[in-house]
């Protein structure tokens, strides 16, 4: 796959492309530790602009006043404008993120399907009656938030931010989106999916910034309705807590750790091909990856891991679209370092390695940012790792 793609790319405010104030943000190719393009890099001033724009596109009612079928309609156009572009959307996600073509592919997938989900629901949304006797008329009736803020982590970022965009203006509210700067590129064309439905300006604005600036600025804004964020619970709880100090609502979807648990008379078979997609998906690179497995009974342990091994090690590392890749690059140097970290960690405190993934450089990508299927045994609680 060749790396030729726009050497510069805008942030979209208010149906237009602009530059940012905070200058240019580089972006990387994982698969080869070299820059990959430029993007507009937004500051706490840009993102007040961006609100702006949106709480404007709701005061003016062009969104709530709008039939919820024709809303849904351009939601659910959005999603087909992906799918009809969906090899170029999928290789830039790949150049930027370190995806297996195939992985982006999918992800373009998933995030056409929530537009066409929510475009479908938008005339359901409705309000009801309380009967409370007579003299009496009881009613409710669900309003927008106004302006939705989206703050959207780097491991999926078509999808996600689709999933919360495409719920947001099928209901009626203009969004401002702040993109991960780890790989924002791919997010460009939701911008272009906006226009090519015909969304009205500022329902739909897409930024690049820093998180301890732009997120903060969006997050902290008294003019936006919600908080809709994805990423550590570090994060999150700074997100929360910027959205009440102006009693805002915020949405988020954290951290966390995720096993399996073996039983003794489990299919080892099925088990071993489950853990496989389950663990090492996506590089690891996700919330509910399988990053523990605890297997009940010792010699439950060692059946396991003596058929797991062999597949861990026949794991297909590679970048872009080799045939067969399974697993790409980790998304930067920081994050490759850390992960062998734990392992040469958990090698000191007394686990086991069986199958070791440090150090590896595949040929043509010897600068990558890859880990190989790593497999530790005999780990205990107390271990970091």
């Amino acid at each position: 796959m060749k790396n030729e793609i726009a050497p510069y790319w805008q942030n979209y405010v208010n149906g237009k492309w602009v530059d940012g104030g905070a200058g240019r943000l580089g972006v990387e190719d994982p698969g080869t530790g070299t820059a990959l393009a430029e993007i507009a890099l937004a500051d706490a001033a840009d993102m007040d602009r961006a609100v702006a724009a949106a709480l404007s596109c709701h005061a003016s009612g062009v969104l709530t006043a709008m039939r919820p079928v024709e809303r849904g309609r351009m939601v659910a156009a959005m999603g087909r404008y992906l799918l009809q572009h969906i090899d170029e959307i999928a290789r830039v996600l790949t150049l930027e993120s370190g995806k297996p073509y195939w992985e982006s592919v999918i992800e373009v997938e998933g995030a056409a399907r929530y537009f066409e989900y929510y475009g479908n629901q938008a005339e359901t949304v409705e309000g009801r009656s309380i009967p409370l006797g007579a003299d009496y008329l009881d009613f409710t009736i669900y309003e927008p938030f106004g302006v939705s803020a989206q703050i959207i982590p780097w491991n999926y970022p078509v999808e996600m931010t689709a999933r919360g965009i495409a719920a947001a203006l099928a209901t009626g509210n203009a969004c401002v989106v702040k993109t991960p700067e780890l790989d924002p590129l791919s997010c460009h064309w939701l911008a272009r999916a906006a226009e090519a439905a015909g969304l009205p300006d500022g329902a739909l604005n897409i930024l690049c910034g820093y998180g301890h600036e732009a997120g903060a600025a969006l997050a902290g804004h008294p003019d936006i309705g919600n908080v809709v964020f994805t990423g550590s619970v570090e994060t999150g709880i700074k997100v929360a807590t910027a959205a009440a100090a102006n009693v805002k609502p915020a949405i988020l979807e954290l951290g966390g750790k995720s096993a399996a648990i073996v039983m003794p008379d489990a299919d080892l078979d099925k088990a071993v091909d489950a853990l496989i997609g389950a663990a090492y998906g996506s590089a690891g690179e996700r919330c509910m990856a399988i990053s523990a497995v605890l297997a009940v009974g010792d010699e439950t342990a060692d059946r396991f891991v003596e058929q797991l091994a062999p597949k861990v090690r026949a794991l297909r590392i590679g970048q872009y679209d080799e045939p067969g890749v399974e697993m790409g690059p980790v998304i930067t140097a920081e994050a490759k370092a850390r992960i062998e970290g734990y392992i040469e960690q958990g090698e000191k405190d007394g686990a086991e390695v069986v199958v070791d993934g440090r150090g590896l450089r595949l040929q043509g990508y010897e600068d990558g940012f890859f880990v190989g299927g790593t497999l530790l045994d005999k780990v205990t609680p107390d271990m970091s790792v």
